[in-house]
């Protein structure tokens, strides 16, 4: 517990809320921007659209934003030359353990303040009924899980190389490749392409009527083993970044 609160404590003047803070804030303003003047059809089927729209819009701009936040947590020891001087204050691991955790609390926190804003933004340009929480709760769960994962994966790579534009760049180019994943299917076993796995509301677009029909998805045996795959990654991620903080410090 004292090793998560230092790590809290070093990052105090990292910025790190505000980068956060920011991430939310584009986010709100491109929701402001696409759903301000909504029909009476978009009025009705609202809150299913956000939970349609916030994992397509989470799979372009979460990457980066996992591997800012994992830099920002781990180039403190690089600059300072502490892991094997850091090995003589407490046990081996717990220092992944401690970085691990904080960023995934943080994560917690960001992921459910998204939710909230884009709820009341619902509510605010007049979308009729109400969310269904059961399947808000699921997306939050399944979206925690998948950027969870990337940023397992973005702190292992971050703590590898003391150079942190080589993960940055991991991340632009997860950017990048979630944009064209969207194209190929909404589904993929790639670690970038678990925002799509976790989208629980698909869309059907009639030309003719230039109208959008959403409905809850019914994922078929490769869709389940793709969101299955979410799991197995973060397990992955999570046990090599161990190993990989363990070697370091030794």
């Amino acid at each position: 517990m004292r090793t998560l609160q230092l790590e809290f404590y070093k990052i105090r003047r990292r910025k790190v809320g505000l980068t956060m803070a920011a991430f939310l804030a584009a986010q709100f303003l491109w929701g402001l921007w696409a759903f301000h003047d909504p029909t009476p059809s978009e009025q009705a089927q609202g809150f299913l659209s956000l939970l349609y729209s916030i994992p397509i819009l989470d799979a372009v701009m979460v990457p980066p934003v996992m591997a800012m936040l994992a830099s920002r947590l781990a180039d403190i020891e690089h600059k300072g030359c502490m892991y094997k001087q850091l090995e003589t204050l407490r046990k081996p691991g717990s220092l992944y353990h401690a970085k691990a955790v904080c960023g995934l609390l943080i994560i917690a926190v960001t992921f459910a303040a998204q939710y909230a804003l884009f709820i009341l933004l619902g509510y605010a340009i007049g979308y009729q009924g109400s969310p269904d929480i059961t399947y808000y709760l699921l997306s939050y769960g399944l979206k925690l899980a998948s950027n969870s994962a990337l940023f397992l994966m973005q702190l292992a790579l971050s703590m590898l190389f003391a150079n942190q534009m080589i993960p940055l760049v991991t991340g632009l180019c997860g950017s990048l490749l979630g944009l064209l994943l969207m194209f190929v299917k909404m589904y993929s076993f790639l670690p970038w392409g678990g925002n799509l796995n976790s989208a629980l509301v698909m869309m059907d677009w009639d030309a003719r009527t230039r109208q959008a029909t959403y409905y809850y998805r019914e994922y078929s045996p490769v869709e389940l083993a793709a969101v299955g795959m979410i799991f197995v990654w973060f397990v992955l991620f999570y046990a090599a970044g161990r190993v990989l903080f363990t070697r370091r410090e030794n």
